[in-house]
């Protein structure tokens, strides 16, 4: 009878390690290079990067990606958000409101970052949501959020993100977490050669992967 105790002890054991391993090992398979992109909506550094480096390559290279876009760079709150002073003006103000504001309809990824690239591309200087919202499938209707408390705190937490990593310049590109100057220049001309170095160097592509050829 001990033995036998002994052994069902032992088998739950291992049967447990296993399940704890192969927790772990999705868990480190699943993690994504994590990328965090600072951006003005009137800036026009921040159009150039969305239009040409992220937008083109986002098709092929999303699926290693965990994106954060956060649409704020060099604006400032005032008493805790009932007035936001931005770098190209109210517009800007406006816009990165608005944007934030259709942002946060989705957890999409790709609906997030399609919304943003068509935005910064074809009605960066207008503010009109509604062509490229409702072209990824979310809602134009937004003033339950830019006229509410809502909007306020989203803003509020995209300028307490950009203050945490002391964003100066926009846009600013972060790799898992850590700002590096030379991933950031590098970026701005090819986001695409960057990320497949990066990809590269944390195993989760080989150095002959299609995606990056």
């Amino acid at each position: 009878m001990f033995a036998l105790k002994k052994f069902s002890i032992l088998l739950c054991f291992a049967v447990a390690t296993t399940i704890l391993s192969l927790s772990v090992t999705a868990a480190v398979v699943e993690e994504k290079l994590n990328v965090l992109v600072f951006y003005e909506s009137l800036c026009p550094d921040s159009k150039r990067f969305l239009q040409n480096q992220l937008g083109p390559n986002y098709d092929e290279l999303g699926d290693f990606l965990d994106i954060k876009l956060v649409p704020f760079g060099n604006a400032k709150s005032v008493d805790d958000g009932k007035e936001f002073v931005c770098q190209h003006g109210p517009a800007e103000c406006l816009g990165n409101l608005k944007q934030s504001c259709v942002i946060n309809q989705t957890t999409n990824q790709t609906a997030q970052v399609k919304f943003v690239v068509c935005q910064m591309t074809t009605h960066w200087n207008d503010n009109d949501v509604k062509e490229c919202s409702e072209s990824v499938g979310l809602s134009s209707n937004i003033d339950n959020c830019v006229n509410t408390q809502l909007g306020i705190n989203l803003q509020l937490e995209a300028e307490r993100i950009t203050k945490l990593y002391q964003v100066n310049y926009v846009p600013t590109i972060v790799y898992d977490k850590v700002f590096n100057q030379d991933l950031q220049q590098n970026s701005l001309k090819d986001f695409r050669g960057t990320v497949c170095d990066l990809l590269r160097t944390r195993g989760d592509i080989s150095l002959d992967d299609e995606v990056c050829k």
